[in-house]
């Protein structure tokens, strides 16, 4: 029995350090991609192709945030991408750019996110040491 447990407690360890793996990788995606996306606002508003583009892109990218974030313990990212997410899923369907309304929402919504990927991400840098 002694066997089981020590093999049992290696393979946790193996499973952390894998997940641990995730995590930093969907950190540094994340904050790249936020750079992004925030250098993209300005953008997404307006007719044509070019906004409804970036409108789509976006909302893909915050989709993913959604499935991803609180499987791999980022459950504040995941609820406050999915506020984002919701946001966007109307325009991104009817392919079209964003109101003035609606950019000032998000705007707000992605400053929640960052913060709360800010602070879900200074912890696992806190946990490292």
């Amino acid at each position: 029995m002694p066997e089981a447990s020590v093999q049992g407690a290696a393979n946790e360890r193996r499973f952390e350090t894998r997940i641990e793996a995730v995590r930093r990788r969907f950190a540094a995606k994340f904050i790249a991609r936020m750079q992004v996306t925030a250098a993209d606002l300005s953008r997404m508003t307006g007719e044509g192709s070019a906004p409804a583009n970036i409108v789509a892109s976006t909302y893909r990218w915050l989709h993913e945030i959604c499935g991803i974030a609180a499987t791999i313990g980022f459950d504040a990212t995941g609820r406050s991408a999915r506020s984002c997410d919701t946001l966007l899923v109307g325009p991104c369907r009817a392919r079209r750019g964003l109101s003035a309304e609606e950019l000032a929402q998000l705007t707000e919504l992605l400053d929640v996110l960052r913060r709360a990927a800010q602070a879900e991400m200074q912890i696992l840098d806190s946990n490292r040491g």
